[in-house]
């Protein structure tokens, strides 16, 4: 709760100095960052690794479609994260429990397939909801200096604002929620055997959209 407030104060004052948006049906880019909100329960004492990588570089390609005061369309979010495997998974005594625990040690990417729905408020200011389906890439502990692709796929959820900077860009702020509890590749271990680890992350996410 306390960080969607943020996110209309922060919405409320870019308000003051924004420009009318031209609000019309058509396609849309945006880029900007995400970063973790909430320590995940599935990475449980191997936070303080994952707490290394909780920013990433968060990208959107989308289709509006105008209705009045209400907006639709279908959104293809992609998030990189900004560093690649822990240096300190290298180390045994590290990897071992996440590799018992079946847990991924770290991530590569997020992919997001999914609907938005919105209202327009006042002052330009715009509200969204969105549902749909993902999938994380990750790697998992095999062994000692070892790791091993793996992925997830679940449901993911969104909250967001969103205000007009320019005739063409809005400034968005959302709140995302994955649960990605279904495996499609597992990671597998130096003797063959087969981890299932799942993923449960909330995100905040700010971009800059564009509208072509």
């Amino acid at each position: 709760m306390k960080q969607i407030v943020i996110i209309c104060i922060m919405a409320g004052a870019v308000s003051v100095v924004a420009s009318p948006c031209l609000a019309e049906s058509g396609i849309y880019f945006g880029t900007g960052f995400s970063y973790r909100l909430m320590s995940s329960h599935r990475f449980k004492d191997e936070k303080r690794y994952v707490q290394r990588k909780r920013a990433a570089h968060d990208m959107v390609l989308g289709y509006r479609i105008e209705k009045g005061l209400t907006f639709y369309g279908p959104e293809i979010n992609v998030e990189r994260f900004l560093r690649g495997r822990f240096a300190d998974m290298q180390d045994y005594g590290v990897c071992k429990t996440v590799q018992y625990g079946s847990y991924f040690c770290s991530r590569r990417s997020t992919y997001r397939l999914r609907g938005i729905y919105g209202r327009k408020l006042e002052h330009g200011l715009e509200a969204y909801v969105a549902l749909g389906i993902g999938v994380m890439k990750g790697y998992g502990a095999t062994g000692q200096g070892r790791t091993s692709l793996g992925a997830s796929a679940g449901i993911t959820a969104g909250v967001g604002l969103q205000i007009p900077v320019s005739t063409r860009g809005m400034l968005r702020g959302e709140i995302t929620y994955d649960n990605f509890n279904v495996v499609i590749r597992h990671p597998k271990g130096p003797d063959g055997t087969t981890y299932s680890p799942s993923y449960e992350e909330t995100r905040l996410k700010l971009s800059y959209i564009f509208a072509f």
